[in-house]
């Protein structure tokens, strides 16, 4: 296919998707630049169906022709990760297949205070990339312990997320319908994953208003939880008088620490300190020194978990006890 007819191609597949996704929006009677504190999601088929198309063309224009994407919704591959693809490399445990490469290592010494737990996750398409609520509806009101939603997510490598459920407010976006959009009294950090994989930065309140302005379809995730451990290849100053006001998390105090960063295109590190911890602001230091253009701070203390080979590879902060929570986050294979 020649340049001109491709174009073509894309402008036309981008134009049906667009109408396909006001049909199935206006079925569902939801705006994605509404607030709504919940929906069913089990039963959102149409929204499904939208975002499975809109996986088929976002593989094409970014290049990723030969990879099938997953589905954009809460379900959880059909696949499970294959026995044969898990691997040791010295001390690192190692999973690799032709979608996925993830390698996990641990840390220790003066630096760090305790331990520190690292997973390295390299992915073919963004789709890899996925959340994985409680009894896998975001409506539950029933928690499940991190290691639970892992395992029925068929993920490779997983970690504990923002909590949501934790408190009743921030932007939780998931595959551009807006789940929450209630802010506390003061700003929030948010992290913005787009439909290539990419890593944002944003105030809860400039979202909020993107998405009055412009919906929520440019938007795969969000997570409030934060702050920021690295905005743009810089490491944040959580010393700042901004965050004086930041009420979850302890910043100042000595605990567990859990962050995720965004190292390349397609490419993460997740990270979690056992006790006695540190400062928000150590494990900031941590993910600019690893190289993270952008990382961001998740639930720590006992909510902090990372899962891999379907089990907890952390040592948990508090008495080595899980804690039930929300959410995860987990990265699949697309084999």
């Amino acid at each position: 296919m020649n340049k001109t007819n491709r174009k073509a191609s894309v402008k036309i597949v981008s134009c049906c998707l667009s109408l396909l996704m006001v049909m199935s929006l206006s079925l569902l009677a939801f705006s994605p630049a509404s607030s709504v504190k919940h929906i069913n999601m089990k039963v959102d088929f149409a929204s499904s169906f939208v975002n499975n198309q809109t996986g088929e063309f976002i593989s094409e224009i970014t290049g990723a022709e030969g990879i099938k994407a997953l589905p954009y919704d809460f379900t959880a591959p059909q696949n499970k990760p294959k026995s044969k693809n898990y691997y040791k490399d010295g001390n690192k445990l190692c999973y690799k297949d032709s979608t996925i490469e993830v390698t996990c290592w641990t840390e220790k010494g003066k630096a760090f205070g305790s331990s520190a737990f690292f997973s390295e996750v390299k992915i073919k398409h963004p789709s890899q990339f996925r959340k994985q609520w409680s009894n896998g509806d975001y409506n539950s009101i029933k928690r499940q312990l991190p290691s639970t939603m892992f395992m029925n997510s068929n993920g490779v490598v997983g970690m504990s997320a923002d909590f949501y459920k934790f408190r009743r407010y921030g932007v939780i976006v998931q595959y551009g319908m807006v789940l929450c959009d209630k802010r506390c009294n003061h700003r929030l950090d948010v992290l913005v994953v787009d439909y290539e994989g990419n890593f944002h930065i944003w105030d809860d309140k400039e979202l909020s208003k993107h998405i009055e302005k412009n919906g929520a379809d440019d938007i795969m995730l969000s997570f409030t939880f934060g702050p920021a451990l690295v905005i743009d290849g810089k490491v944040n100053d959580i010393e700042s008088k901004r965050y004086e006001n930041h009420t979850l998390g302890e910043l100042k105090q000595h605990v567990g620490r859990t962050g995720i960063g965004q190292l390349g295109d397609l490419h993460y590190l997740l990270c979690t300190v056992s006790k006695p911890g540190m400062r928000c602001q150590d494990i900031a230091d941590i993910m600019g020194e690893k190289g993270c253009i952008n990382a961001y701070n998740f639930d720590g203390g006992q909510s902090g978990t990372l899962l891999f080979d379907g089990q907890v590879y952390n040592e948990i902060a508090y008495k080595g006890v899980e804690r039930p929570m929300s959410d995860i986050i987990y990265f699949a294979s697309a084999e």
